[in-house]
């Protein structure tokens, strides 16, 4: 389970956000797409600013990233498991350790959503890096 109380009150933000953009989806299992769609929506967030100013089109990004979407994560029958139930990938949790260790690294007391868009850079061979690269953001900003 996540700890959202090592979160900053935007990082709190982008993980409802998330979840609601799942809940978008019909998806039941929270990956970093979600979170990295959340960060690039949050309104004055400082991870939609970098991607403003890195990425040559913004709206163009966001479609790709509404495309992989569209194509991963299908809903999932969980038998035994309550309707509802929201589950989060193994990237997702490798993420959010990394976002951790970053935070900790910096001797910062929180997780903020730049911890949390550092760790997504960093993935290797997703789809989210994937998309990043090919909008000019190299995997390890």
């Amino acid at each position: 389970m996540m700890r959202f109380d090592k979160f900053t009150e935007r990082a709190q933000d982008a993980a409802m956000r998330a979840y609601e953009i799942l809940q978008r989806y019909g998806h039941n299992q929270v990956d970093t797409e979600h979170f990295l769609l959340a960060l690039i929506e949050q309104p004055d967030g400082v991870v939609s600013q970098i991607i403003e100013k890195l990425v040559p089109s913004v709206e163009g990004f966001k479609n790709q990233l509404d495309e992989e979407l569209k194509r991963s994560a299908p809903r999932a029958t969980i038998y035994g498991g309550g309707t509802g139930q929201v589950f989060i990938t193994p990237r997702v949790k490798r993420v959010m350790d990394l976002a951790n260790q970053e935070a900790s690294r910096l001797k910062d007391d929180y997780i903020s959503t730049e911890h949390l868009f550092l760790a997504i850079a960093s993935e290797r061979n997703t789809p989210a890096s994937r998309l990043l690269a090919e909008n000019g953001l190299p995997g390890s900003l």
